[in-house]
């Protein structure tokens, strides 16, 4: 099971963070661990408290996954900063959307993130909302999520091919969002609706997602 850490590292004297889960380009650390976690976004929650303190003038707190290898520390691996991307899914059948805003119970990732930007969250939930009102005028079977990625890919391989091509190849653990004003919509018509999934207490859907890169040596 994946274990989340918030660190404590040396805050750069000239660095200013661009959010309160920002990391600094040069690592000074770790000096402390303020704990371990199971979920991210309570790992996350607890970094960023402690950035919102005095304390976080002369020392930062980042997200990590220690024991996976990671570019900036060996055996570590960078979890923040957190990007946001928007991501189609299947629309299960039979369920129906009681707001733009919803995520069913059943998440199924459809195929990469529909836009290849990052973004911050606000951004992000006003994308899915604007596509969702579509996808309620206009039924089909795609709706859309917002997924939170980790920094540091969980893996990269880099093959060559004879023509010049180089392939990279990143897996990236994403983690679906529930916004605070969604629900997990009406499951009433759908085949399995006495399944436990419509029943559950909501848990952030966590799912590895290849990613696909490409570039041609001329």
């Amino acid at each position: 099971m994946t274990k989340y850490q918030v660190t404590i590292v040396q805050r750069p004297e000239d660095w200013t963070p661009e959010s309160l889960d920002d990391v600094p380009l040069e690592l000074a650390g770790p000096v402390a661990v303020l704990g371990e976690y199971v979920d991210l976004f309570q790992a996350l929650d607890r970094a960023m408290e402690h950035n919102r303190s005095p304390q976080s003038q002369r020392r930062w707190a980042i997200v990590v996954e220690p024991g996976c290898m990671g570019r900036a520390w060996p055996m570590v691996r960078l979890c923040t900063p957190i990007a946001y991307q928007v991501a189609p899914i299947w629309w299960p059948d039979g369920w129906e959307p009681q707001s733009p805003l919803d995520v069913p119970n059943c998440v199924w990732q459809a195929k990469e993130p529909a836009d290849a930007q990052w973004l911050d969250y606000p951004q992000a939930e006003t994308i899915m909302l604007s596509l969702n009102r579509q996808c309620m005028s206009h039924p089909g079977e795609t709706w859309y999520i917002v997924v939170a990625v980790e920094n540091e890919p969980v893996s990269r391989t880099v093959s060559c091919d004879p023509d010049g091509t180089e392939t990279t190849v990143e897996v990236r653990r994403t983690h679906t969002i529930r916004p605070l004003k969604g629900g997990y919509g009406d499951c009433t018509h759908c085949p399995g609706g006495d399944a436990p999934c419509a029943k559950a207490e909501w848990h952030n859907q966590v799912q590895a997602v290849p990613v696909t890169l490409r570039r041609v040596f001329r």
